[in-house]
């Protein structure tokens, strides 16, 4: 049993697509400012798929209508509808949630929640490896991790998503305790 063990009811959720601006010096590296902070592209996708904030983020909004029940085991179904922005399996973005069943994988970055199917070590296209970073999806187009986190009675998870190398979006989901 761990902590995430449960049934969990979703309490709100919010999307947020950062203002990036992209910089080169060269022609061979690229660098990203977002919220006042200036990174190399690379190390900004990596830490963004890692869940890190750099500006603020909106406040979540009221949202209802999904139940995720975690086992034992480290398995998840969700169930229900919401009117939530949501990462479907594809990775495709719909204006509501399209449930899935999987895993928990937890690394030392974090509880990620992959596909029954998912690899445990994925790389992008170009081989680079994000280390301790469970994707749940990578395409070659757009790479996304979904990670959960407990915060006293409250489940939060977090779809952090990177299309075509340089476009960030994040939707974050909170639970409580069924």
């Amino acid at each position: 049993m761990t902590d995430f063990t449960g049934r969990w009811t979703l309490r709100g959720a919010v999307s947020h697509d950062p203002d990036v601006a992209y910089e080169s010096e060269d022609e061979i590296r690229m660098d990203a400012v977002i919220g006042g902070t200036r990174l190399d592209l690379e190390v900004l996708l990596h830490k963004w798929l890692a869940g890190e904030t750099f500006d603020a983020e909106p406040p979540l909004g009221p949202a209802s209508g999904l139940t995720l029940d975690i086992g034992d085991d480290d398995t998840f179904t969700e169930s229900g509808t919401a009117e939530v922005e949501w990462f479907c399996e594809e990775g495709v973005l719909e204006a509501k949630a399209l449930p899935f069943d999987g895993r928990i994988v937890t690394t030392p970055v974090g509880a990620h929640l992959l596909l029954h199917d998912a690899v445990t070590e994925p790389a992008s296209a170009d081989g680079h490896r994000y280390g301790d970073v469970r994707l749940r999806l990578d395409d070659g187009d757009t790479q996304i991790t979904d990670t959960v986190v407990l915060d006293g009675d409250r489940l939060r998870r977090t779809v952090s998503v990177v299309t075509d190398e340089m476009y960030l979006s994040r939707v974050r989901y909170e639970y409580g305790r069924a």
